[in-house]
């Protein structure tokens, strides 16, 4: 009797065909979960900016036009945003961010040293997505050459690490040109200052990551 002839694989073919997937996957599966990750952090930025940018024009609504900015008051201009933002705590840097010296690290680097929350009085609060914000008035608007009247930093996951500017952490600068208020990120190419370079030892080459997620 003629039985018809079968087609498979032998146990040895399964085995290499498993092999090679397991490669595969083990190269190609970090690079995925990488690419999730940067993606995160550039849309954490964008909603931060957003954010900022609702409060303001919340502000300026509820005070008749006034931002109180450009004054050296940062509390005032902290209790406004709280005042049209959903915080549920409002104290001092060193009392949100942690009272145990909690160093940012650099852009892909070390320790940068900034913010440094040990005795740091600037005003902060915590927003109830978890967010921790902070707060710092300038003198008058006419600063960092972009017009800035404040500076405010947001990390964009609070408690949870990696406390990393251009990944959790983000600055942002309160500018005002022509009568017209603006939430704008640090590393604007008009150039505040500050930029985004990977590895810095200097800090300034890392405050400026904001706008690298935002907008590259």
């Amino acid at each position: 009797m003629n039985y018809p002839e079968r087609f498979g694989f032998t146990l040895a073919e399964v085995l290499i065909t498993l092999a090679i997937i397991g490669v595969l996957a083990t190269l190609s599966i970090p690079a995925l979960v990488q690419k999730a990750n940067e993606q995160t952090y550039n849309t954490g930025a964008k909603a931060a900016m957003a954010n900022l940018s609702q409060a303001v024009m919340m502000i300026r609504a509820k005070n008749e036009g006034v931002l109180h900015v450009g004054a050296n008051d940062s509390y005032s201009f902290a209790n406004d945003f709280c005042n049209v933002m959903t915080c549920t705590e409002m104290s001092n840097t060193m009392t949100i961010f942690g009272a145990n010296g909690t160093n940012y690290k650099y852009y892909k680097g070390d320790y940068s040293g900034w913010p440094n929350t040990t005795g740091d009085t600037a005003p902060a609060a915590k927003l109830n997505n978890g967010q921790y914000v902070k707060f710092q008035d300038k003198a008058d608007c006419s600063n960092n050459n972009v017009n800035a009247c404040a500076a405010v930093g947001i990390d964009i996951n609070g408690a949870k690490g990696p406390n990393m500017h251009g990944y959790d952490f983000f600055l942002f600068w309160v500018t005002l040109n022509n009568g017209v208020y603006s939430i704008i990120p640090r590393g604007v190419p008009a150039g505040d200052g500050t930029s985004c370079v990977a590895g810095s030892s200097d800090g300034l080459k890392s405050q400026g990551c904001a706008y690298v997620r935002i907008y590259d």
